[in-house]
């Protein structure tokens, strides 16, 4: 506004005198007039923008403590640390759990904090996870937990049932909350349990069987890899004979051998009409022999299978059987 007055004035300075003096004059004194303008002008802007840089100067000094006193806060920040077996298994909140299994009870999670000086309180919450794809907790979740105070400077968690479990640490220290959780690991001391077929029977190739184990890794038939169909396994013959096991994630396994009978089995003998079984009633069988089922379902004492007729078949040990129609 200043320097628009003083190049109004200037100008009309200028024209007054024009008509008093020669025309080279009056362009001299334009000259100069807008000389003085553009000096004026140049003297607003610098003082304007030193009127920039001291407002700024003095909104970033502000910024400038608050981060340097949350870099003080950093440094200052004790360190959460959580070990199983010496290694390290301190984890930052959220995110995918990785899991470790082992086959016993006893595992042992450390929990140590570093002090630096201060005066801290520590928490720790175990949390027996039922969704092994389920994201650890974040820290708005932290609140919600049951947590129990830690009474010394190191406290050991001991996990003493099967189960997945992750452990959670917050600690206190001047007025500041801080976290950390443990990777998981699953205790799991329980074998898998094949259903269907027991060790020792005998029994037709195809045969349908289970396997139960919430950890399972795989199961093998005659030492090859089995895919389920319907959540069944088959039995498979490998001579006479066929060798189930299964194995879980935390390496607790369990085998079933099974002798296989079935109409393409060879055997050592063809049967001849003593050794068809046509009626219920007990036979004396010999191990080694092939035996004929005759047609119908056929049961057989102390087996709780069912057995389709029709077929050849061995047992394991000379003895009495009883077959029932």
């Amino acid at each position: 506004m200043y320097g628009n007055r003083k190049k109004a004035a200037a100008l009309g300075l200028a024209v007054a005198l024009g008509c008093m003096m020669p025309m080279s004059t009056m362009l001299a004194a334009e000259d100069d007039a807008e000389n003085a303008v553009s000096s004026v002008s140049d003297n607003d802007v610098l003082y304007e923008e030193e009127n920039v840089s001291i407002f700024a100067a003095e909104e970033i000094e502000p910024a400038a403590e608050i981060k340097e006193a949350e870099t003080s806060q950093e440094q200052n920040a004790p360190e959460i640390t959580i070990t199983r077996d010496g290694n390290n298994s301190t984890c930052s909140l959220g995110g995918k759990i990785t899991f470790e299994y082992v086959n016993h009870w006893g595992p042992r999670l450390e929990i140590s904090v570093s002090q630096s000086g201060q005066a801290v309180s520590v928490f720790w919450y175990k949390e027996n996870v039922t969704d092994l794809e389920a994201e650890a907790k974040t820290e708005e979740q932290m609140d919600s937990l049951g947590w129990t105070e830690q009474q010394s400077a190191s406290e050991s968690i001991l996990l003493s049932q099967d189960g997945a479990y992750v452990v959670y640490v917050k600690v206190e220290a001047e007025g500041q909350k801080y976290y950390a959780r443990s990777s998981g690991i699953v205790a799991d001391t329980q074998k898998p349990v094949i259903k269907g077929v027991e060790s020792g029977k005998t029994y037709p190739e195809g045969t349908l069987f289970q396997v139960e184990d919430a950890n399972l890794d795989y199961v093998l038939v005659n030492e090859q890899p089995a895919a389920p169909e319907n959540g069944n396994y088959k039995v498979a013959a490998n001579g006479t004979s066929c060798m189930i096991r299964a194995r879980d994630k935390a390496g607790n396994e369990e085998t079933c051998s099974v002798t296989v009978f079935g109409s393409e089995t060879p055997g050592p003998e063809t049967p001849d009409d003593s050794n068809v079984i046509l009626e219920s009633g007990e036979y004396a069988l010999k191990a080694g022999v092939k035996y004929h089922l005759g047609a119908g379902s056929w049961k057989v004492g102390g087996d709780k299978s069912v057995y389709q007729g029709g077929i050849d078949f061995y047992v394991t040990a000379d003895g009495s059987y009883q077959f029932t129609k």
